[in-house]
């Protein structure tokens, strides 16, 4: 998992590299999974505003967490009026239901970002070895046998490997296996969206 305290105090510190390094790239996707597709465009602009305003804001903020919220919550709130602006939330103006419906896709998408920054934090923090063989098998989709063969080790190895990573990558987010690939797959689809 990424270390937000350090991020954090980096940050408060007008240190910034930490942040864009770490936690920039996923609140640009969580930015432009609530704007969707026609405002997706936006969504660097939506994540500077609320990068400059929690920033301004940082008297009023006691710790990481309160910190990572309220960044959260400036991005939501930036991108709900970015849609506003563009006329696409009528139906959010006139239907109840649909205000309900839009909450809890803003509120999906929060948990999804955090579930893939834990993520992506676990991967990161894997072995050299198993992060090979993810590489290799998850984000480039080669079949074991053809791992095998570049990395000039049996078949039977490369199985044990990534057995062993889904259990080092279980361990660190407290998920089973199949839990953990329908992520990686879930994962995969957001970076290609």
């Amino acid at each position: 998992m990424f270390d937000y305290d350090h991020i954090y105090h980096a940050f408060a510190k007008g240190k910034m590299a930490p942040f864009y390094d770490k936690m920039y790239p996923g609140l640009l996707l969580f930015a432009a999974n609530t704007l969707g597709d026609r405002l997706a465009y936006l969504a660097e602009d939506c994540v500077q505003d609320a990068v400059m305003n929690t920033y301004l804001n940082l008297s009023r903020i006691d710790d990481a967490t309160h910190w990572r919220y309220f960044l959260l919550q400036c991005i939501r709130n930036r991108a709900l009026n970015m849609l506003r602006h563009e006329n696409v939330s009528d139906a959010y103006h006139t239907s109840g239901e649909k205000s309900e419906e839009i909450e809890r896709d803003i509120s999906y998408a929060m948990i999804r970002q955090e579930t893939l920054d834990a993520l992506y934090a676990a991967i990161d923090s894997l072995p050299d070895i198993y992060r090979e063989v993810f590489d290799l098998s998850f984000e480039q989709g080669l079949k074991n046998s053809e791992i095998a063969a570049m990395l000039d080790v049996a078949e039977i190895t490369v199985k044990k490997r990534k057995a062993r990573l889904l259990d080092i990558l279980r361990e660190r987010l407290g998920k089973s296996p199949d839990e953990i690939i329908a992520i990686l797959i879930t994962a995969d689809i957001a970076l290609r969206a």
